[in-house]
């Protein structure tokens, strides 16, 4: 089951979330809060595996609450997975850049939150099952399962799916962090690889000059850029992915140089 908290200041709106979250058999409700700061406190108590939170509240709003818990010193492999419900479409963008399953413009109806809670299932799955896939392996295998560059300098080797991968590096489109791994979307295979190593070590494994860390979950290769838009880089396969606040002075810089 997907343990989830439910975070309104508003109490009609609140139950209605309740009740959408009680309908649908995947998810468990473990908590409903008023405030973000009593949802810090059960996400100190308790394992949390997702959140569906307003936005607009008072002492501290829902877009700064989850700003505060990806800036905090929570393992990324225990963050909870977020939906943002609120009545102001503008904080679209926001919601986008911080990495949201999903966005429901109040009023919604249990049509809409099912599609988000179906997103929330995915993921939920996806991680669970790359848990599954990994921990499958002997810790001596796991350990030796690190992507490193060739001595050639142009290939990447990945371990996952109980094999080694070569990978070019002119093949890799983006790195995705979930968690303690990493999904690597590539051309030569027709799902992402997924392997346990940390963004921060990939990102020193990969030649500078043609990858750039844009957010605390996402690395791209520069080649397949196509548009810069609103705070997203779009990319040739029209993947759309977050520039996060931490990473868009470094990548603004790398623009302009290039800029005609």
């Amino acid at each position: 089951m997907i343990r989830v908290i439910a975070i309104d200041d508003e109490p009609l709106a609140l139950r209605q979330i309740v009740n959408y979250i009680n309908r649908v058999p995947q998810l468990t409700l473990v908590a409903e809060c008023q405030s973000a700061v009593e949802a810090a406190g059960v996400l100190h108590r308790e394992e949390i595996d997702a959140i569906f939170c307003d936005i607009n509240m008072p002492d501290l709003n829902g877009m700064e609450f989850v700003r505060l818990l990806q800036r905090s010193d929570v393992p990324a492999s225990t963050m909870p997975l977020v939906v943002f419900t609120t009545a102001y479409s503008e904080y679209a963008l926001d919601g986008f850049q911080v990495a949201a399953v999903d966005y429901l413009l109040k009023p919604f109806g249990f049509n809409d939150f099912r599609r988000a809670a179906d997103r929330i299932v995915q993921r939920h799955e996806e991680h669970t099952a790359m848990k599954t896939i990994l921990s499958s392996e002997p810790k001596t295998e796991r350990d030796n399962a690190l992507p490193s560059r060739s001595r050639v300098g142009d290939t990447l080797y990945i371990r996952a799916d109980h094999r080694t991968h070569a990978v070019a590096f002119h093949d890799v489109r983006y790195v995705q962090a979930m968690g303690e791994y990493l999904r690597i979307y590539v051309d030569s295979a027709s799902r992402p690889l997924m392997t346990l190593f940390s963004m921060k070590r990939m990102e020193e494994t990969l030649p500078p000059d043609r990858f750039m860390r844009i957010h605390r979950s996402y690395i791209i290769s520069l080649d397949r850029i196509a548009q810069v838009a609103r705070g997203r880089v779009i990319l040739n396969d029209s993947t759309e992915l977050p520039i996060g606040d931490n990473y868009r002075a470094a990548f603004e810089e790398w623009l302009s140089a290039r800029m005609a």
